[in-house]
């Protein structure tokens, strides 16, 4: 009997620290500020960026911008839909405020490969984003109100949508600090690359990426972007896609890069 009661007390036991682990996780994943990791900003001969969003022409927020694999190759369309994992309640649409660059400007848009030696992403724990506004005036402040990354697996040369992940404020934006990828000061008039910051998955984004995506996340290999930003004022404002295993790319590596992502599109082209 007084087996059985130890028993019963281990087992309420392990019981209310289940609950307690369940009661403490985030209510939706995020896309979030990694300070742990410091960047030196590039502009856009050293790196090629995965997606650049920038309203030319207009001086008003938003500007969104949107890259998708189509047909095997890179199409500025938005998903039409919201994130598939702990979405943050928000759609991007072109139509509400046009951020499209030239899609053939590699320095600007790419489709990323994570089985390229020089991302070589085989963790979702391992994805950062560098981020690199462009700001101007008396109050260069930047808020992300989404900012989505696309996973594609291959499927005879036409890519697939295995799974996405978001950040931002989402759908209930405050325009201020309390917004968790709100950027105060960016500086003024640094153009591109002047200023970055680093982004990465919060740990429950993580957890449900890799189980998606599989071991080594050998079921998502190609990956897409798209955002929507508040408080834009000038731009453009670019991200880039790279590996913490990488740190930051030296520029000698974001040549290699470049180079990869290239040889990315060129690889979906012959697949087609």
């Amino acid at each position: 009997m007084s087996i059985r009661a130890g028993s019963l007390r281990v087992l309420v036991a392990a019981a209310a620290t289940v609950l307690l682990g369940l009661a403490s996780q985030p209510a939706s994943a995020s896309l979030i500020k990694d300070n742990s990791t410091s960047a030196l900003a590039q502009g856009f001969g050293n790196v090629p960026r995965l997606l650049t969003d920038q309203r030319t022409g207009n001086t008003t927020s938003p500007e969104t911008a949107c890259n998708s694999i189509t047909g095997g190759i890179l199409a500025q369309t938005c998903s039409g839909r919201d994130a598939t994992i702990l979405p943050n309640n928000f759609i991007n649409n072109l139509a509400n405020g046009d951020g499209t660059v030239n899609p053939t400007d590699t320095l600007k848009n790419n489709i990323v490969d994570l089985t390229n030696p020089f991302v070589n992403i085989t963790n979702a724990s391992q994805i950062r984003l560098l981020y690199n506004p462009s700001q101007q005036g008396g109050n260069p402040e930047s808020d992300i109100q989404d900012i989505t990354l696309k996973f594609y697996s291959t499927n005879s040369g036409s890519p697939i949508e295995v799974a996405s992940v978001d950040g931002g404020c989402g759908g209930s934006c405050a325009g201020n600090s309390t917004d968790p990828l709100f950027f105060g000061d960016t500086g003024t008039n640094l153009g591109n690359g002047g200023v970055g910051f680093v982004l990465r998955l919060d740990d429950t984004q993580v957890a449900l990426l890799n189980a998606a995506c599989g071991a080594n996340m050998v079921n998502c290999r190609f990956v897409t972007a798209e955002s929507t930003i508040l408080f834009s004022n000038d731009g453009p404002d670019s991200y880039t896609l790279f590996s913490s295993a990488l740190s930051i790319p030296e520029p000698s590596s974001l040549l290699l890069l470049g180079a990869g992502l290239v040889g990315c599109a060129a690889f979906l082209r012959r697949r087609r």
